[in-house]
């Protein structure tokens, strides 16, 4: 698990983001295509696949590297709160110094070091819970014997402790609900950049089938003049045809001098006209 992004001051580049857990990456590791991971969460993941999480293509924990120079510079110069920010602790460091600031930090959690105690507290505050410390090995300082109980006093004790538990349980809620939030607003981007590119889509296809659709009835126009045109052809062939046989004579007879050109007949035009017809049709 990475650093979660709340944590830090200024432009995070998405980049420099784990693809399995959305965070920031701690101890990064680059595929060969050139995606980020935190080292946890990229190992997790191969257990049980082997491919990239971001693109599927084949994986393996052998082919892992470190990220590129320039990109483990710019991770190492991001701002971060201290992780005990939730403690009170207001210090901004840069990545690469944070684990030296935390193991020193006033705000860090330690444990008791009184044996069966497992109380946690501020670095800060622990002598003062050593003092009081029901485990530690302490002398009793009540001076009226006859008002002072040890019982009392160790109730009133475990109460402040239970009060402490409940604040950083509290503190751990908010924490946790912080980091879902942030993955939800980033599920959410997620979603409608998909719902975007779906519409698009569709609305690519709508305008290829527009343009099939008149294609295709641009062809069906096409084939019924084709049709129509082949109908005529044929309907002038038979008026010629016919045509030829009524105006073919018995015999050709030859003009005497004198008499001139014969005079065309109403039905030799008629002739003229369907052959002219039935030379356009057949350039049709």
């Amino acid at each position: 698990m990475g650093y979660d992004v709340e944590r830090f001051v200024g432009y995070v580049n998405e980049g420099l983001l784990c693809s399995v857990c959305r965070c920031v990456c701690e101890d990064a590791v680059m595929s060969p295509c050139e995606h980020v991971f935190c080292r946890a969460c990229i190992s997790a993941w191969l257990s049980q696949h082997a491919t990239c999480p971001e693109d599927r293509t084949h994986l393996t924990h052998t082919q892992l590297r470190p990220l590129y120079r320039y990109m483990r510079n710019d991770l190492m110069r991001l701002q971060i709160r201290c992780v005990f920010h939730v403690h009170g602790c207001d210090v901004i460091s840069s990545l690469e110094s944070l684990h030296t600031h935390e193991a020193e930090c006033d705000y860090s959690l330690l444990t008791c070091s009184n044996t069966g105690c497992e109380v946690q507290v501020c670095r800060r505050d622990l002598e003062a819970h050593l003092s009081v410390c029901e485990f530690g090995s302490r002398l009793c300082l009540g001076t009226d014997k006859d008002t002072h109980t040890c019982v009392t006093e160790l109730r009133t004790e475990l109460q402040l402790l239970r009060a402490e538990c409940v604040c950083k349980v509290e503190e751990l809620r908010c924490e946790m609900e912080s980091r879902l939030d942030s993955q939800r607003r980033h599920m959410v981007q997620r979603e409608n950049l998909l719902k975007n590119e779906v519409e698009e889509l569709k609305g690519q296809l709508s305008c290829v089938m527009s343009d099939v659709c008149v294609l295709l009835a641009a062809e069906r126009s096409r084939r019924q003049e084709l049709e129509k045109a082949e109908l005529e052809k044929a309907e002038l062939l038979e008026l010629l045809k016919e045509g030829q046989r009524q105006l073919t004579p018995t015999h050709q007879t030859t003009p005497t001098p004198g008499e001139g050109p014969r005079k065309t007949g109403p039905r030799s035009l008629t002739l003229d006209c369907i052959k002219r017809k039935s030379k356009e049709v057949t350039v049709i």
